[in-house]
């Protein structure tokens, strides 16, 4: 496959401190007590705040506290809630979580990667094999590989009631299989997730802790799952990552599959531009959309052709903390050994005038930038 830097266990080196505008617009809403809650500092308060809405069903109120601005405040919210959910903090307790799934595929025709997997029960014995389970009991992995839009669809409240009874989780069969459609042509990174859950009492590690180490079972489970999802004619490399609660697995999939995605658009990309002629110029800019989200974009372009211009989007996240993103796409440009990199200070709306995406190095005279090294 063609992505750099996607094995297990890379490390980043951030090493330019330049930082994007957030372009993000943050909503108001002092009336939800959520959100009033997660603006304090005391974490008992918003932990009270939490379990209060649990407890009377305020599934519309959790929802929109876990996109509270700043994205310090969602994450606090996210991890907290994900906290209460989980098996309500006494006794023996069943755990739900989720397996990343980043997978890099490329095909020459159109290809359909099934969404469920012939021999999960094999998927768990490599985990148990590895040490991943640990204390764990009554372990257990669905068959389907879910999408991340499912797992933002369910309900903290439906969570929290399944985790203490039984009767309850029916809410998991909303976790439909999705099967993965690969398009001719270049290499594509998608995401699916493997979900499951396993009883452990509170004071052990559970899976989520048993199973951090990735670099203990992570190729081991590659190498099985690229055997189950083979087909003639594709090209398929699935690579999970930690699992998480299933509250916070969508934002962290989300995010290993846009740095894959960020890696591989920058080895293909890099490569037919130093091929034909030399070092592209790099910008990187930060723009509002519609309804007031926020995308940073970089784009690669050089004035020897100008057909020569490809960008990379990067969709911001209520948790994302713009500073921490744009550095990490710097520290990528920097270890790809890029030279020329402008980081514009202004938000910019989605399209430019003209109806461009991404702001070209020839563009940047007309937005008042010069090209700065770094």
């Amino acid at each position: 496959m063609g992505a750099r830097g996607q094995g297990f266990g890379r490390e980043s080196r951030l090493s330019v401190v330049e930082t994007l505008p957030d372009p993000r617009v943050a909503a108001t809403n002092a009336a939800n007590p959520r959100i009033a809650a997660a603006a304090q500092t005391d974490d008992a308060v918003l932990q009270a705040a939490l379990q209060q809405a649990l407890a009377v069903g305020d599934a519309a109120g959790l929802r929109a506290a876990l996109r509270a601005q700043p994205p310090a405040r969602a994450q606090r919210v996210a991890r907290a809630l994900a906290a209460a959910v989980d098996a309500g903090g006494e006794g023996i307790g069943l755990r739900f979580f989720a397996i990343p799934l980043v997978i890099v595929a490329g095909a020459r025709n159109r290809s359909t990667v099934p969404g469920v997997l012939s021999e999960v029960a094999k998927i768990s014995a490599l985990l148990e094999q590895h040490g991943a389970v640990g204390v764990t009991r009554n372990f257990g992995l669905g068959n389907a590989l879910i999408s991340a839009a499912a797992l933002d669809a369910l309900s903290p409240v439906a969570l929290w009631r399944a985790a203490g009874d039984p009767v309850q989780r029916t809410v998991l069969d909303a976790l439909q299989p999705e099967p993965v459609e690969v398009a001719p042509g270049r290499e594509q990174v998608h995401l699916r997730f493997i979900t499951g859950a396993g009883i452990t009492p509170q004071h052990l590690p559970s899976f989520l802790e048993s199973a951090s180490n990735i670099g203990t079972w992570g190729m081991a489970m590659t190498r099985e799952l690229t055997r189950q999802l083979a087909q003639p004619g594709l090209e398929i490399l699935p690579m999970p990552r930690p699992p998480q609660p299933l509250l916070l697995a969508a934002h962290a999939g989300r995010r290993a599959q846009l740095e894959a995605a960020l890696n591989l658009f920058l080895g293909n990309t890099l490569r037919r531009f130093r091929m034909a002629v030399g070092d592209p110029e790099a910008v990187l800019s930060a723009h509002r959309l519609d309804g007031g989200a926020g995308e940073l974009r970089l784009s690669l372009s050089t004035p020897l052709d100008d057909s020569l211009f490809e960008g990379f989007a990067w969709p911001l996240q209520p948790q994302d903390e713009t500073a921490e993103v744009s550095q990490l796409i710097q520290s990528t440009l920097a270890e790809c050994r890029v030279p020329l990199v402008t980081v514009l200070q202004q938000v910019l709306p989605d399209r430019l005038p003209g109806g461009s995406v991404f702001v070209a190095g020839r563009m940047l005279g007309g937005l008042g930038q010069e090209p700065a090294k770094h």
